[in-house]
């Protein structure tokens, strides 16, 4: 069984507004074919290109739905 990618990410801080938009979130990657328009964290939390920040791991808060609902799909 292969891991699907993911990337970990949050709004960058001037572009948060609210605690939730900083939280570290989890979105899973396609496994083939381009980037969609935007992403959906587990959470159902979404984020457009310029809108985030790319994490090289988990920073600052998690976001628990986010880090349950990875942990159920891999």
């Amino acid at each position: 069984m292969n891991a699907r990618p993911h990337l970990i990410a949050r709004v960058r801080p001037e572009l948060a507004r609210t605690e939730r938009e900083l939280s570290c979130h989890l979105f899973p990657l396609p496994a083939d074919g381009p980037l969609p328009a935007s992403l959906r964290a587990y959470c159902g939390f979404d984020i457009v290109p310029g809108q985030a920040e790319r994490l090289d791991g988990p920073a600052g808060m998690p976001c628990m739905p986010c880090l349950l609902q990875a942990a159920l799909a891999s």
